[in-house]
């Protein structure tokens, strides 16, 4: 079982389920509606990263609260990480749909417009102003994100013991 982080105890929770949820987005591979089910609870948890950074965590010491809130003060909200987590979670949760799907590739196109043969590989992908945009590698860099932001905050605020923790000093 993996240790309960005792500073932002639900953000950390949250970034480590839609870590959890990328890897075995890879692993399985799926094509079909488990490929929705992964991507729906990957993009709601590295939504909730923010959501409880700011109304759970925040609220565990008046340390919390002033790191947290001038966190706020100071981070742009309109990053592309951001945005992209925002806007697929929007897509899914919101509008009901999701622009992107999974599936093998076995050809390509070259530079001059030609189609060639490539390895077949499994990829997961969702289009953006019509264009294919790595779905696994955009997720990666929103978990980066958020982990860099969690790191900046960290540092700051105590320790907080919860029920049925141990006791640390």
């Amino acid at each position: 079982m993996t240790e309960r982080n005792r500073k932002l105890p639900q953000s950390t929770k949250y970034l480590r389920a839609a870590r959890a949820g990328i890897q075995m987005l890879e692993q399985q591979k799926p094509m079909d509606d488990r490929f929705l089910f992964f991507v729906a609870g990957i993009l709601a948890c590295l939504r909730a990263v923010q959501h409880s950074l700011l109304s759970h965590d925040r609220t565990l010491s008046p340390e919390h609260k002033d790191t947290i809130d001038e966190w706020k003060k100071r981070t742009p909200m309109d990053s592309k990480e951001i945005s992209f987590i925002k806007n697929s979670r929007d897509l899914i949760l919101k509008a009901g749909a999701f622009p992107g799907g999974a599936g093998f590739r076995l050809a390509e196109f070259g530079p001059d417009g030609t189609m060639r043969r490539v390895p077949k590989r499994w990829e997961a992908y969702y289009l953006v102003d019509g264009k294919h945009r790595d779905l696994i590698a955009d997720m990666r860099a929103a978990a980066d994100w958020c982990e860099a932001q969690l790191s900046t905050i960290e540092p700051h605020v105590p320790i907080i013991n919860l029920p049925g923790d141990a006791v640390i000093d």
